[in-house]
This record gives C-alpha cells, sequence and structure tokens, in this order.
C-alpha cells in the first residue's frame, strides 16, 4: 500500500506581486519622506508633533468669546496651573522646553497668544496691554482656574506683570524672564531702535531670521533650513498683523509698567541673562527696586533666551522658587 503525500504548489504568480508591491512600498516611502523633507509646511508641523512627544506633551483647544485658543500642556490635571506666556513673535512652541521642568508640581499650559503662532489676529481689535490681560483672565476663566501662577517671557513677561497689576487676586505666584516694560537705566542698540519707531525684530527674508536668531540668543541654536524657510514665511505672511501689534504695545514695552510695578504684591522671580541684547539686563534693578516681594538672579553666559542658552541655570532658580512658595494656583 502506497500513501501520496499531498501536493504543495509554489504561489509563482503570487511571489512577483509580492515582490512588486514591496517594491512599489518603498518607492512611495522614498517618494513621500522626500516630499515631506523638502516642503518646510509639510516638514516642520511633522517634526514639531514628534517634539511633542517626546517631551510628554498634550494639545488642548478652548473657545474664548468665540476664538479658538489653542495650548501645550504638561503635569497632572490636579496640580496647580501654571500659565505660560509666550513672547514677541514665537509662540507656545517657545515654552515647551521648559514645561517638562514643572511637570511634577504644576500643570503647565502654554497658549498661543492673539497675533501669534496659530491663534489668528482678531480683525477690528486694538491689540493693546489692557486687552492682551483681559485675554489672558478670560483664557483662565475658561480653563475653571480661579487661581494660577503665571510666567511669561519678553513681551509675554511684560503681559503677566500687568495682569498681576490688573488682577492681584488671581495670580498665586509670578516669574518673568527678561520681561519688557520700564525704561531701562542703561537702553541698548534694540531699545534705542524701538523708541525710534523701528521694529528690530521684523523679518522679511532668511538674512532677517538669521539676524534676529544672533539678536535674541547668546549662542544661537542650530536651525535646520526647512525651519528657517517656515519660520520666514509664516513671518512674511502675517507681517501686517505684526507690525499693528507693535504700534498697539510699543509705548507699554518701552516703559508702560515702571509706575505700577509697585501694585504687584505676589512673590515674583525676576531671571536675566546678563548678555540679553533685547531687554538690557539693567531693568533687573528697576523691578527688584519697586516689586516689593521681587527676587532676581542674573545668569552668566546667557543672552534674551535663558532658558536655552543656560537651561540648568534657568531651571534651578524657576523651580527652586516655584517650591519654595505657597499660595499659588487652585
Amino acid at each position: 500500500m502506497t500513501t501520496e503525500s499531498p501536493t504543495i504548489r509554489a504561489p509563482r504568480r503570487r511571489l512577483p506581486r509580492v515582490l512588486a508591491w514591496l517594491a512599489a512600498t518603498v518607492v512611495l516611502l522614498v517618494a513621500g519622506g522626500s516630499v515631506v523633507w523638502f516642503t518646510p509646511s509639510l516638514f516642520v508641523p511633522l517634526m514639531t508633533r514628534v517634539a511633542y512627544a517626546a517631551l510628554g506633551l498634550e494639545t488642548g483647544s478652548v473657545q474664548v468669546q468665540g476664538h479658538a485658543w489653542g495650548y501645550l500642556a504638561a503635569g497632572d490635571s490636579a496640580n496647580p496651573p501654571l500659565l505660560m506666556l509666550h513672547g514677541f513673535g514665537t509662540s507656545r512652541e517657545a515654552m515647551m522646553t521648559m514645561m517638562p521642568w514643572f511637570r511634577e508640581e504644576s500643570r503647565c499650559v502654554a497658549p498661543d497668544l492673539p497675533g501669534f503662532g496659530r491663534h489668528p489676529f482678531h480683525e477690528g481689535q486694538d491689540h493693546h496691554a489692557d486687552w492682551y490681560a483681559a485675554q489672558v483672565i478670560a483664557f483662565a476663566d475658561a480653563m475653571g482656574w480661579r487661581r494660577f501662577d503665571l510666567l511669561g517671557t519678553s513681551m509675554g513677561g511684560a503681559i503677566a506683570a500687568h495682569v498681576a497689576v490688573l488682577h492681584p487676586d488671581r495670580v498665586g505666584r509670578l516669574v518673568l524672564v527678561a520681561p519688557a516694560g520700564v525704561r531701562a537705566p542703561e537702553r541698548n542698540g534694540f531699545m534705542e531702535g524701538i523708541g525710534r519707531g523701528e521694529n528690530p525684530l521684523d523679518i522679511t527674508s532668511e538674512a532677517d531670521f538669521d539676524r534676529v536668531l544672533g539678536l535674541v540668543f547668546d549662542r544661537p541654536p542650530p536651525v535646520p533650513w526647512q525651519f528657517r524657510a517656515y519660520a520666514t514665511a509664516e513671518a512674511v505672511r502675517t507681517r501686517r498683523e505684526r507690525l499693528k501689534i507693535v504700534e498697539s504695545m510699543r509705548a507699554f514695552l518701552l516703559d508702560g509698567l515702571t509706575e505700577e510695578l509697585p501694585r504687584i504684591r505676589c512673590p515674583t522671580l525676576l531671571v536675566w541673562g546678563r548678555r540679553d541684547r533685547v531687554t538690557d539686563p539693567s531693568m533687573l534693578g528697576v523691578f527688584l527696586d519697586r516689586v516689593p516681594l521681587a527676587t532676581g538672579t542674573l545668569i552668566d553666559d546667557a543672552g534674551h533666551v535663558p532658558f536655552s542658552d543656560q537651561p540648568e541655570w534657568t531651571r534651578r532658580a524657576i523651580t527652586a522658587f516655584l517650591k519654595s512658595r505657597s499660595g499659588g494656583g487652585g
């Protein structure tokens, strides 16, 4: 008796099809990757999302008086809120490397301010300091915060200080990183230009982008060409609105805070880079003299963005301040 083994036929036609499918997939992936690589409007948002994931950041949005406010967030929502305000010409992404520093103690939230990042300019609205302060409070209301800590850099620092003056019952602790808003005892070239009606942060070309980068950083970080092209294109696209904001905020940013600084009643930390070429470090003394509960730190080898130039020193100063005070958040 003999038994027959079952006949197994090799899928001769299937293998070429699989190989062809794999080859086509590789070609599409390479082509797609090339398109993304050489298209800044695709590459930058993708890499930004990758950075969010790497830093453990969440994205969210809330409606404020009919406008969508997009924001980044980090930390447990049960923690006291820390609202973080970026400076002129930047966006919520400027805050994202700092946010993981404070996530253990705070619910860190960084929105795009009106007219910056993904938050459109509010047409027909004068974007002056009082209006920005009211918008910040409206955002806090929409988030359900009765009381919160507040951190601001540059223009965002000036707005944060103004919020603390106008709404002392809402702000627990205040951190100001190289804020504008007072007349510097020693006026640098940037501030002289602002006083003449210029806008040294105006960007109309990639050469302007590089110039501004060299102005605000003591050691400018390497910027891939896609980011440079994308940032320049966005600056040109929104230039008309940015110029309006500059004119609305100019007087306030030059000297609008000086007389109201004694009305800041919350514990306040000032952080400045000794090599700041935008808001001159001599302004630190003005804040320390006039804000009743202010302390300050001057960081060596740092420019207008000390949290980039000297991240470890900046982290230590701010985290120590936030941990040593009580009464913020809620």
